[in-house]
């Protein structure tokens, strides 16, 4: 019977010197076999055996992908423990909710940064006793529960805890995983999520010879499910980057065969690409843009099947003198299989990737899906959907266009609004199945369905995605609920923005200056325009807000892959959507720093 700890006792078993996690830390790459992951986890387990650690025991893991937060998962369920993953950039709010409703009694935390989040809220928590890895700043800490994980498994020794990993039941839950799209909680079992996982690894023929890097933390569910539980299905090695700030770097030294990132990643890269391109001499610069364009005409041939045997020449130069190069430097020559979550990738970005061959396959999944119900197998792909539902489940739309589910894989809910209809669980999306192929298509959240004054509906997202595919726009959000036509509120890219302003010699001394700029407002004016050639007359875009500042995650604006939280941006951004609503040209917004900007609505 699989278990998480039974992985890793069967990987040690099968091969124990093959690496299963590589972490950069200080600028160096350190390695751990399939062996050493064992011994780390018995170490650590009998450790938390000491401090009555157990079956049933709730503990939090509180912080960033680090190996003593990776091994302390195996090591707490290797003693029939329950694992709850919290974002380290989770507010106190969250914290307060994930603690007392999952019942937590033991939190292993990072650092002072999720201690002081945790004291905001510890009157009304349950937990016993919190675990720091990093004392850094608490010296003058005095509190009884606050505990050194060094000064705790200091003396703890390696254990054979074969028998009890052998023991355990693959019916018991593993995780209990937040939603907080949903603000639920739901219990997996090991069982459920090992499952899907290797649904993922035989519908793409992973092997252990395969690499995966995690760009997130493993409180995201499908982050989760498609990194950390198919790396140990799978055998292939886990590697974690030493920060978001040298990921591209570390990308590049990594050079895995699979990535997993929501669509803000794949986006990140491609203006990444655009800030160098922005930065670069003249001559490089046009040369880059001729490319280009070049590169995406002889991919729509191919498409269409109509390219020519000098196309394909013309492409292997272009590749070899310009993006090949491009991909060296994100880390992407290797990959096999690039898997997006949320939701798809617009389809400008969508071609580009695969113009210059890394394969993105979209997916779909959530927390009570265990991480995924749908995807793209290889080599069967399309920025139109998110793939067909994965075997062992049902999908089908209800007579609201929500796309409903059933699955041998899925997770029981432990707090929260039950979504389960009829035995149908709700997820809560609108969509559709496409007549001829069976795939999925996502529309997006129900609950974001905008009705105009003529009473026509859409989902915001796809127009989002539009016009958020521009290397200069960060974020959108479409505005137009019971109004005769929609607007957008724009938060530009600082860099990107920032290169282009700089090689236009426009002068400014921070992000509110540059947006208030009028070539910046010309400049997504101009983007707009071309958005809403391909938008039918209801849904164009007739007018504009550039927004004074980027959305703050701790503020609930955005979610923790990046999502726009509509709900929080409308309360802390009220100001721009009365003046939208009431047509001013020119207006003032109060924002949440307490401090007042003057902002304007620009017509298209």
């Amino acid at each position: 019977m699989a278990t998480i700890p039974g992985l890793v006792l069967s990987h040690n078993q099968n091969h124990p010197d093959s690496v299963a996690l590589r972490y950069k830390q200080l600028g160096i790459w350190n390695s751990y076999s399939w062996k050493d992951y064992l011994e780390e986890t018995s170490t650590l387990a009998n450790a938390y055996k000491s401090i009555s650690i157990g079956k049933g025991t709730v503990v939090a893991i509180y912080g960033n992908n680090v190996p003593k937060l990776i091994f302390s998962i195996a090591a707490i369920q290797t003693l029939g423990g329950i694992v709850v993953p919290v974002h380290p950039e989770c507010t106190s709010v969250e914290l307060k909710k994930i603690l007392s409703e999952s019942k937590t009694e033991f939190l292993i935390s990072e650092d002072q940064q999720q201690v002081d989040t945790y004291l905001d809220i510890e009157s009304d928590c349950p937990v016993k006793s919190v675990i720091y890895l990093d004392g850094r700043g608490m010296i003058n800490y005095k509190n009884d529960k606050l505990h050194s994980y060094d000064e705790l498994t200091a003396k703890a020794k390696s254990a054979n805890f074969e028998k009890e990993i052998q023991a355990l039941n693959e019916n018991d839950t593993a995780f209990y995983l937040f939603d907080e799209h949903e603000d639920s909680i739901y219990k997996v079992t090991h069982k459920a999520i090992i499952d899907n996982s290797e649904k993922i690894i035989s519908l793409n023929s992973l092997t252990d010879k395969d690499s995966i890097v995690s760009y997130l933390p493993l409180s995201i569910p499908t982050n989760l499910l498609f990194t950390y539980i198919t790396s140990l299905s799978s055998g292939m090695s886990f590697n974690l980057p030493e920060s978001n700030q040298t990921i591209e770097k570390d990308l590049q030294e990594i050079g895995p065969t699979i990535l997993y990132a929501p669509s803000f990643v794949f986006k990140h890269i491609i203006t990444s690409i655009s800030y160098r391109i922005e930065s670069a001499s003249e001559s490089n610069y046009n040369r880059y843009m001729s490319h280009y364009k070049m590169l995406m005409e002889i991919y729509d041939k191919e498409v269409s099947g109509t390219n020519s045997f000098f196309d394909k020449i013309k492409k292997t130069w272009i590749m070899l003198t310009t993006f090949l190069p491009a991909k060296n430097v994100f880390g992407l020559t290797k990959i096999k299989h690039a898997f997006v979550s949320d939701g798809v990738l617009s389809k400008v970005n969508f071609d580009f990737f695969h113009a210059i061959g890394v394969e993105i396959q979209h997916s779909f999944g959530q927390a009570s899906s265990c991480g995924c119900i749908s995807v793209q197998p290889d080599h069967s792909v399309s920025s139109e959907n998110v793939g067909s539902v994965m075997q062992g489940s049902e999908i089908k739309v209800n007579e609201k266009s929500e796309v409903c589910y059933k699955s041998d894989c899925s997770a029981e809910l432990l707090s929260g609004k039950s979504n389960i209809e009829d035995g149908w669980v709700n997820s809560g999306y609108v969509g559709k199945i496409d007549d001829a192929t069976g795939n999925l298509v996502i529309r997006g959240r129900s609950e974001d369905i905008i009705t105009l004054k003529s009473g026509k509906q859409f989902s915001p997202e796809s127009i989002e995605n539009l016009i958020s595919c521009s290397p200069f726009v960060k974020s959108s959000i479409i505005v137009g609920q019971g109004q005769d036509s929609i607007s957008v509120i724009v938060v530009i890219d600082p860099n990107s923005v920032n290169s282009w302003a700089d090689r236009k010699n426009i002068r400014y001394t921070g992000y509110t200056e540059l947006a208030a700029k009028q070539e910046v407002k010309d400049l997504i004016k101009s983007h707009i325009t071309c958005v809403n050639e391909t938008l039918e007359s209801e849904l164009k875009v007739k007018s504009f807000v550039v927004l004074h500042r980027t959305l703050v995650m701790t503020q609930g604006e955005v979610s923790k892959t990046m999502e726009v939280m509509r709900k929080s941006i409308e309360t802390n951004l009220k100001d721009v959507h009365s003046a939208i609503k009431e047509n001013k040209n020119d207006f003032i917004v109060n924002d949440i720093d307490q401090l007042s900007y003057e902002l304007s609505i620009n017509k298209i």
